[in-house]
């Protein structure tokens, strides 16, 4: 399966991601999200079987998740939406928080949600959470055989 991972940064989330897709056999290539166009063309180029953004800062262009599926990792459980999950979290003191995984639709963290979990907080770092309880690596291997029915074709 060809995996295009659309990210604002490579960062630790993302290359925990990087890692677990290639090590379970993924064909995966990363695209800097640094503008609407250049992420148009870097999905028509690509033409990857699946699209995920494990760290953004814009929306996804509708011309890619209209045409392929296109997931969004959120680091909140469901219901919440927006920008700094994690951050607001953190700073409120949450005893338990969640990951989401989500379709890309035009309002942000608003898609159909494939798959969440929810996790005890610790005291620890952001970047910390990210890699460990944020990740999604070991559920990876679910996402698709739980939601096989949803994949679209993709040219």
């Amino acid at each position: 399966m060809r995996v295009l991972m659309l990210c604002y940064r490579f960062n630790s989330l993302s290359q925990r991601l990087y890692c677990e897709l290639s090590e379970a056999g993924y064909e995966v290539s990363v695209e800097l999200d640094v503008h609407p166009h250049l992420t148009i063309e870097a999905v028509e180029l690509y033409k990857p079987d699946l699209v995920i953004a494990p760290f953004l800062k814009r929306k996804i262009p509708r011309e890619v998740w209209e045409k392929y599926t296109t997931l969004i990792v959120h680091p909140g459980p469901p219901g919440d939406r927006g920008p700094d999950a994690i951050d607001w979290a953190i700073l409120k003191g949450e005893k338990e928080w969640g990951v989401c995984i989500l379709s890309a639709v035009e309002e942000y963290d608003a898609g159909d949600i494939w798959s969440y979990r929810t996790f005890p907080m610790r005291n620890a770092r952001k970047s910390s959470l990210y890699r460990r309880e944020i990740t999604v690596g070991e559920r990876r291997r679910n996402y698709r055989k739980q939601n096989a029915h949803k994949f679209k074709e993709s040219p």
